[in-house]
């Protein structure tokens, strides 16, 4: 089976990502969610450490405090298999591999998006979205 790839990244407005996939499908995710979920080493590894029984007075490092106003500044596409995202909090190690990407969109939460969205997208076909460029 051939994996899908994306042919199209845009901002559907100022806090989700809309990613349109070979297959025609558009699937949505929120930017503090994607951001949350960033595979790279540290990340995981501090998601890991949160989820044990560790130190509740522990110091949280840089990487694990993701404040308010997340942005998305830019998206690359990474060989012929996955995204790197730059953040507005400094943030660029995560490599979003597109099986990643598409298993995060089956999450209740970017289901939920791609509903309203769509919902939305009934109601007012306008397009009110800033298009990422991929490099």
């Amino acid at each position: 089976m051939v994996p899908m790839k994306p042919v199209n990244m845009k901002k559907a407005g100022a806090e989700t990502l809309a990613i349109e996939w070979d297959s025609g499908e558009v699937t949505y995710y929120p930017l503090d969610f994607l951001r949350r979920r960033c595979p790279c080493a540290s990340c995981s590894e501090a998601r890991g450490a949160s989820q044990t029984k560790t130190n509740p007075l522990r110091i949280l490092q840089p990487h694990e405090i993701i404040g308010q106003g997340l942005d998305l500044l830019q998206a690359e596409v990474v060989g012929r298999y996955a995204l790197n995202f730059v953040w507005s909090d400094g943030h660029r190690e995560g490599i979003y591999t597109f099986d990643f990407l598409r298993e995060l969109a089956e999450d209740p939460i970017c289901r939920a998006l791609a509903a309203e969205m769509s919902l939305a997208e009934r109601k007012s076909p306008e397009e009110t979205t800033g298009r990422i460029n991929p490099r």
